[in-house]
Protein backbone atom coordinates (compact mmCIF):
# COMPACT_ATOMS: atom_id res chain seq x y z
CA UNK A 1 0.00 0.00 0.00
CA UNK A 2 1.35 3.41 -0.99
CA UNK A 3 0.40 6.27 1.31
CA UNK A 4 0.70 9.80 0.00
CA UNK A 5 2.01 12.33 2.53
CA UNK A 6 0.65 15.86 2.64
CA UNK A 7 -1.92 17.94 4.51
CA UNK A 8 -5.47 16.59 4.49
CA UNK A 9 -8.78 17.34 6.12
CA UNK A 10 -11.05 14.35 6.78
CA UNK A 11 -14.70 15.23 7.48
CA UNK A 12 -17.59 13.02 8.56
CA UNK A 13 -21.08 14.47 8.16
CA UNK A 14 -24.31 12.44 8.24
CA UNK A 15 -22.37 9.20 7.89
CA UNK A 16 -20.52 10.42 4.78
CA UNK A 17 -16.73 10.71 4.84
CA UNK A 18 -14.89 13.19 2.59
CA UNK A 19 -11.16 13.90 2.32
CA UNK A 20 -9.78 17.25 1.12
CA UNK A 21 -6.17 17.68 -0.03
CA UNK A 22 -5.42 21.03 1.60
CA UNK A 23 -2.18 21.41 -0.36
CA UNK A 24 -4.24 22.01 -3.52
CA UNK A 25 -4.72 25.66 -2.45
CA UNK A 26 -3.62 27.98 0.37
CA UNK A 27 -7.03 29.02 1.75
CA UNK A 28 -10.12 26.85 2.26
CA UNK A 29 -13.30 28.60 3.39
CA UNK A 30 -15.64 26.40 5.47
CA UNK A 31 -19.38 26.90 5.82
CA UNK A 32 -22.89 26.33 4.60
CA UNK A 33 -23.65 27.45 1.07
CA UNK A 34 -26.29 29.99 0.15
CA UNK A 35 -27.06 32.20 -2.85
CA UNK A 36 -24.41 34.66 -1.68
CA UNK A 37 -21.88 32.18 -0.25
CA UNK A 38 -20.05 29.31 -1.94
CA UNK A 39 -17.50 27.90 0.53
CA UNK A 40 -14.63 25.68 -0.62
CA UNK A 41 -15.65 23.07 1.95
CA UNK A 42 -19.42 22.93 1.97
CA UNK A 43 -21.06 21.66 5.14
CA UNK A 44 -24.79 20.96 5.17
CA UNK A 45 -25.84 21.05 8.82
CA UNK A 46 -28.11 23.92 9.87
CA UNK A 47 -25.90 24.31 12.98
CA UNK A 48 -22.97 25.44 10.82
CA UNK A 49 -22.73 29.11 9.88
CA UNK A 50 -22.59 30.19 6.26
CA UNK A 51 -19.16 31.65 6.95
CA UNK A 52 -17.97 29.33 9.70
CA UNK A 53 -14.17 29.53 9.42
CA UNK A 54 -11.18 28.85 7.20
CA UNK A 55 -8.07 26.72 6.91
CA UNK A 56 -5.08 28.74 5.73
CA UNK A 57 -1.47 27.97 4.90
CA UNK A 58 0.88 30.72 6.06
CA UNK A 59 4.53 30.19 5.15
CA UNK A 60 4.14 26.41 5.04
CA UNK A 61 2.23 26.15 8.33
CA UNK A 62 -1.50 25.38 8.43
CA UNK A 63 -3.85 27.38 10.66
CA UNK A 64 -7.57 27.31 11.38
CA UNK A 65 -9.42 30.60 11.98
CA UNK A 66 -12.95 30.41 13.35
CA UNK A 67 -15.21 33.29 12.32
CA UNK A 68 -16.88 33.38 15.76
CA UNK A 69 -19.64 31.26 14.28
CA UNK A 70 -22.97 31.06 16.10
CA UNK A 71 -22.74 27.36 17.06
CA UNK A 72 -18.98 27.36 17.25
CA UNK A 73 -16.15 24.95 16.70
CA UNK A 74 -14.61 22.51 19.14
CA UNK A 75 -10.87 22.01 18.61
CA UNK A 76 -9.14 19.12 20.41
CA UNK A 77 -11.99 18.90 22.96
CA UNK A 78 -12.08 22.65 23.73
CA UNK A 79 -14.46 25.29 22.41
CA UNK A 80 -12.72 27.97 20.34
CA UNK A 81 -13.42 31.30 22.01
CA UNK A 82 -12.94 34.63 20.30
CA UNK A 83 -9.79 36.56 21.05
CA UNK A 84 -9.41 39.93 22.70
CA UNK A 85 -12.27 42.27 21.69
CA UNK A 86 -13.82 39.55 19.52
CA UNK A 87 -10.77 39.10 17.29
CA UNK A 88 -10.21 35.86 15.42
CA UNK A 89 -7.43 33.74 16.90
CA UNK A 90 -5.49 31.63 14.41
CA UNK A 91 -4.83 28.11 15.67
CA UNK A 92 -1.62 26.46 14.44
CA UNK A 93 -2.45 22.92 13.37
CA UNK A 94 -0.58 19.67 13.93
CA UNK A 95 -1.35 16.22 12.61
CA UNK A 96 -4.06 14.47 14.56
CA UNK A 97 -5.96 17.64 15.52
CA UNK A 98 -9.70 16.99 15.78
CA UNK A 99 -12.55 19.41 15.06
CA UNK A 100 -16.27 19.38 15.74
CA UNK A 101 -18.16 21.97 13.69
CA UNK A 102 -21.55 23.33 14.75
CA UNK A 103 -21.93 21.63 18.11
CA UNK A 104 -22.13 24.63 20.40
CA UNK A 105 -19.87 24.92 23.44
CA UNK A 106 -20.27 21.27 24.43
CA UNK A 107 -18.50 18.42 22.69
CA UNK A 108 -21.57 16.43 21.69
CA UNK A 109 -21.33 14.45 18.49
CA UNK A 110 -24.71 14.04 16.83
CA UNK A 111 -26.25 13.95 13.37
CA UNK A 112 -26.20 17.75 13.41
CA UNK A 113 -22.44 18.11 13.95
CA UNK A 114 -19.51 17.54 11.61
CA UNK A 115 -16.41 15.71 12.86
CA UNK A 116 -13.05 16.60 11.29
CA UNK A 117 -9.41 15.50 11.41
CA UNK A 118 -6.27 17.30 10.23
CA UNK A 119 -4.13 14.45 8.86
CA UNK A 120 -0.79 13.93 7.13
CA UNK A 121 -1.70 10.79 5.18
CA UNK A 122 -4.00 10.46 2.22
CA UNK A 123 -6.24 7.48 2.81
CA UNK A 124 -8.93 8.85 0.47
CA UNK A 125 -9.13 5.81 -1.78
CA UNK A 126 -8.79 3.35 1.08
CA UNK A 127 -11.75 4.00 3.40
CA UNK A 128 -13.93 1.08 4.51
CA UNK A 129 -16.78 1.04 6.99
CA UNK A 130 -17.73 -1.53 9.60
CA UNK A 131 -21.09 -1.60 11.35
CA UNK A 132 -20.49 -1.19 15.08
CA UNK A 133 -24.01 -0.45 16.29
CA UNK A 134 -24.69 -1.84 19.80
CA UNK A 135 -21.08 -3.06 20.22
CA UNK A 136 -19.56 -2.36 23.61
CA UNK A 137 -16.08 -3.49 22.68
CA UNK A 138 -14.02 -3.57 19.47
CA UNK A 139 -10.44 -4.56 18.79
CA UNK A 140 -8.30 -2.66 16.30
CA UNK A 141 -4.97 -3.77 14.89
CA UNK A 142 -2.43 -2.14 12.61
CA UNK A 143 0.65 -4.27 12.01
CA UNK A 144 1.77 -5.62 15.39
CA UNK A 145 -0.04 -2.88 17.38
CA UNK A 146 -3.39 -3.84 18.92
CA UNK A 147 -5.89 -1.64 20.73
CA UNK A 148 -9.13 -2.64 22.41
CA UNK A 149 -11.79 0.01 22.85
CA UNK A 150 -14.33 -0.59 25.63
CA UNK A 151 -17.51 1.50 25.32
CA UNK A 152 -15.75 4.10 23.15
CA UNK A 153 -17.21 7.55 22.71
CA UNK A 154 -18.21 8.82 19.29
CA UNK A 155 -15.23 10.41 17.59
CA UNK A 156 -12.70 8.07 19.20
CA UNK A 157 -9.76 7.74 16.83
CA UNK A 158 -6.76 5.44 16.54
CA UNK A 159 -4.22 6.95 14.13
CA UNK A 160 -0.82 5.77 12.91
CA UNK A 161 1.28 6.30 9.80
CA UNK A 162 0.01 3.02 8.37
CA UNK A 163 -3.68 3.15 9.26
CA UNK A 164 -6.56 4.88 10.96
CA UNK A 165 -9.84 3.97 12.66
CA UNK A 166 -12.57 6.46 13.55
CA UNK A 167 -15.37 5.15 15.77
CA UNK A 168 -18.63 7.07 15.26
CA UNK A 169 -21.11 4.85 17.08
CA UNK A 170 -23.12 2.96 14.48
CA UNK A 171 -20.19 2.96 12.04
CA UNK A 172 -16.42 2.74 12.31
CA UNK A 173 -14.33 4.08 9.44
CA UNK A 174 -11.08 2.24 8.66
CA UNK A 175 -8.25 3.01 6.26
CA UNK A 176 -4.77 1.81 5.47
CA UNK A 177 -3.55 -1.28 7.33
CA UNK A 178 -6.07 -0.81 10.18
CA UNK A 179 -8.29 -3.83 10.83
CA UNK A 180 -11.14 -4.40 13.25
CA UNK A 181 -12.60 -7.38 15.02
CA UNK A 182 -15.54 -7.55 17.41
CA UNK A 183 -15.13 -9.00 20.88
Amino acid sequence: MKIKKGNYLVLIENGQLNTYSLDDKSIWEVGRSSKSNAPDIELHSATVSRKHGKFQNMDGIWFYLDYNSMNGTIYNHKHIDSGLKGRRKPIMLKYGDVFLFGGGKDEIISERTIWGLFAENDFSGEWRTEITKDMDQISLSCGSEKTTLVKPGKGTMIYSEQGIAIYMGDLTYLAGDMNMSCL
